[in-house]
């Protein structure tokens, strides 16, 4: 076979492959297809054409050709793979968004067939498209800076109709409550925060860890206004739900706060 028809192969699988006509693509692919990607398990034509079932299920996807060497029986192939994020991939719920990542695929030709591939896709790439962490981020650094400009009610945006609050320090059962606690500890201790860490830590999970620095301007913990400067820290967990922060885990100094405050600890 002239290298020049190895081309016209692959040009037919690939427009089979964005009209999702899987009969064309049985015509062009080996029946004992062999595929080395790393991640997948590909094994056969059938197997193959299950993995395509699945991409265009959960991306949407389409292929674009930039690029080709052949060499021999083999045809190597620079792709732009473009789509949707429709359904699940790579444990990311779908979030409809738009993807665009690049694959360098090296092709085998037998007996008119496509009979090989080994692939290297832009998976890291891919996954950061897919990924919430950026926009989850985002939405904790927004409670951050709600909290330290006093903008209580913007933080009924950023929080989920059934958010749940564990904090060992007090007893939340709901938004308006944690609202009523920040203001009782803004009006006495008159505190900014300082962002120490903030970063993704699951697809739906945040840690952030905090700094509070205020001064004891009015009665807190049982105790009359002292003057005295405080600071004490916190690491908090915040989970999201579309863009949501719907629980929450705290673990602060309060006894550190406590002590500098001169409340008789146990």
């Amino acid at each position: 076979m002239p290298t020049s028809d190895h081309l016209r192969l692959y040009e037919r699988f690939l427009t089979a492959l964005n009209t999702e006509d899987y009969a064309e693509i049985a015509r062009v692919i080996g029946a004992d297809f062999e595929d080395h990607h790393p991640g997948f398990d590909i094994s056969g034509l059938e197997s193959y054409l299950d993995a395509l079932r699945g991409a265009h299920r959960t991306l949407a996807i389409k292929g674009e050709l930039l690029e080709t060497i052949e060499s021999g029986n083999k045809l190597i192939t620079r792709v732009r793979l473009t789509g949707a994020h429709q359904d699940t991939v790579l444990g990311f719920p779908a979030t409809g968004r738009k993807v665009e990542w690049t694959t360098t695929e090296i092709w085998r030709i037998q007996d008119d067939r496509l009979a090989e591939r080994w692939a290297e896709d832009d998976l890291l790439g891919l996954r950061g498209q897919l990924s919430p962490d950026e926009e989850n981020v985002a939405v904790v650094q927004k409670v951050s800076d709600a909290v330290n400009e006093r903008r209580y009610d913007d933080l009924d945006e950023l929080f989920g109709p059934t958010f749940k609050d564990n904090n060992p320090a007090w007893d939340v059962q709901s938004l308006d409550e944690l609202k009523g606690i920040i203001k009782a500890a803004h009006d006495a201790l008159d505190f900014k925060v300082t962002l120490d860490a903030l970063y993704a830590a699951a697809p739906d999970k945040v840690i952030m860890h905090i700094t509070f620095h205020g001064k004891h301007i009015a009665p807190f913990f049982g105790m009359e206004a002292s003057g005295k400067e405080v600071s004490w820290t916190s690491l908090e967990v915040y989970r999201l739900e579309d863009f949501k922060v719907v629980e929450r885990w705290v673990q602060a100094d309060t006894a550190g706060l406590m002590r500098q405050l001169d409340v008789p600890l146990p």
